[in-house]
């Protein structure tokens, strides 16, 4: 089935959105203990938003858009992941670095015994 022009514009649509999605999911830290509140909560509502859209397309049976948007996450992830660009966004927007590691309590001794 040839695609129609309006499959053709969803799809770039869809692509050039999903780009800078994916972008910043490749910019926050990967580790869970890395990760803020609010880089939790932000990356946790775009892909839910995401995967909505792409499960409606996909029950829609429009194969063109779905793929565009897969496309267009790993194409901004692998952006993300990029190692210059990565330092360059965290030293731009504080938002983006990793949580600080919680100070390690300092071990007690036990008092020796006279």
């Amino acid at each position: 089935m040839d695609p129609t022009t309006m499959e053709i514009a969803i799809s770039a649509a869809l692509g050039v959105v999903c780009v800078p999605c994916g972008t910043f999911l490749g910019l926050i830290p990967m580790k869970a203990d890395q990760v803020t509140t609010k880089q939790s909560r932000a990356s946790q509502m775009m892909c839910f938003v995401i995967a909505l859209v792409f499960i409606g397309l996909l029950i829609a049976e429009r194969d063109m858009e779905t793929w565009a948007i897969v496309a267009g996450l790993l194409i901004g992830f692998g952006i993300g992941k990029i190692p210059p660009l990565h330092q360059w966004a965290l030293a731009k927007w504080p938002f983006l670095e990793p949580k600080k590691p919680a100070a390690k309590p300092k071990r007690v001794k036990k008092a020796k015994k006279k």
